[in-house]
């Protein structure tokens, strides 16, 4: 390593560890200004235990299914939004609030930071509810005794790195300014071990997994091809180029993936069909495609819902339907052995993720594998 490369970490080094104790002088100077009454953070720290547990165990699992990425950009329509995400210890750090008084909801929405992000990693707020004692997102009208500041430690782009969490750190501080209540924050150092153990989890349990239909003489019209899906089950459309076989909640605890009753009525797509987006946006219904691609983003969908059985029976549909065969990404024939083998690699996947308490399909698994 030259000169220069060793003069550069080192000044990053430093800036890190500038940053850090600038956030520690921070949290001082507030604590200094706004101490909290004993008796108060007493009852704070009996009550912690009644509304978050963490549930982290660690898993033992081997020979994961490879991981895939697809590049899916396109937003899905509304009536396919996730729920609203809730914080979680297994995959958030959390920083905390505690008001000598209960603060109006109208109060604590104002002075949120505008963009709830620290680098690429989302941000979430939530509030304890004086009234109730539940945690939620702030609504006006109500009255909290605390407040939850979480920033999401793992997605697919990677683990929260030093940067980041310096970012949230400092958003922290300056909402702690704004409401005169110093904030509970994470050691760095914790923080980042507790992301990259997790991130290191993540990629090894990840998968996305595809099914290629490849036309085996004639091009089919993109038209022909829309219509083929649909009587297949794939009739929601998400965007050019993309449908969804999409199956409604009924509202079980299995189904949401949460342990807790899920939204009865909530479409969930299972497995999507991408083919040519030009085509499709094209004036012209007979454009000819000669390939079409089903998806299943494993950990985005409940177990209990099959969704690897109904993707399989979908393609064998469309493999009839279209006169299409079934092959890999490579182009190489896909046989059923192979596809049995694999939906047995996928209940070692699912057993790990039970294991580390992201069953797939919650809306903490969903937000993870993001």
């Amino acid at each position: 390593m030259g000169q220069l490369q060793q003069a550069l970490l080192v000044v990053g080094a430093l800036i890190i560890v500038a940053v850090a104790a600038f956030n520690l002088w921070q949290s001082w100077q507030l604590r200094r200004r706004h101490p909290r009454q004993e008796g108060a953070a007493a009852a704070a720290e009996g009550d912690s235990g009644d509304f978050r547990q963490n549930r982290q165990r660690e898993p033992e699992f081997e020979d994961a299914p490879a991981r895939v990425e697809p590049g899916l950009d396109a937003a899905e329509p509304a009536r396919l939004r996730p729920p609203a995400p809730r914080i979680d210890p297994l995959i958030d750090a959390i920083v905390s609030f505690l008001f000598d008084h209960p603060v109006p909801g109208e109060s604590l929405l104002q002075r949120l930071p505008r963009a709830a992000r620290a680098g690429t990693k989302p941000m979430l707020f939530e509030g304890r509810n004086a009234r109730t004692g539940l945690w939620e997102g702030m609504q006006p009208g109500e009255r909290y005794a605390e407040l939850q500041a979480a920033v999401q430690l793992v997605s697919r782009s990677g683990a929260l790195n030093a940067i980041e969490y310096s970012e949230f750190v400092t958003k922290c501080h300056a909402l702690g300014e704004a409401l005169g209540a110093a904030p509970d924050v994470p050691d760095m150092a914790d923080v980042l071990e507790q992301a990259r153990d997790l991130d290191s989890f993540a990629a090894a349990n990840d998968a996305q997994l595809s099914i290629n239909l490849q036309a085996q003489g004639v091009a089919w019209g993109v038209d022909y091809l829309r219509r083929q899906a649909r009587a297949a089950g794939f009739d929601t459309m998400l965007a050019a180029g993309r449908l969804a076989l999409v199956e409604a909640a009924s509202g079980s605890a299995s189904e949401a993936g949460d342990g807790a009753p899920g939204e009865p009525g909530r479409p969930i797509p299972l497995v999507q069909l991408h083919y040519d987006t030009q085509a499709d946006l094209a004036d012209n219904p007979e454009m000819p495609v000669s390939r079409a691609t089903l998806l299943l983003d494993v950990p985005q969908v409940p177990q209990a819902l099959q969704p690897f059985a109904r993707m399989r029976e979908a393609a064998r549909r469309l493999e009839q339907a279209l006169d299409a065969k079934q092959v890999d990404d490579n182009g190489a024939p896909l046989s059923h052995a192979a596809l049995d083998q694999i939906e047995q690699q996928l209940q070692q996947l699912y057993l790990a993720l039970e294991a580390r308490g992201l069953p797939a399909g919650s809306s903490t698994t969903q937000r993870l594998f993001s």
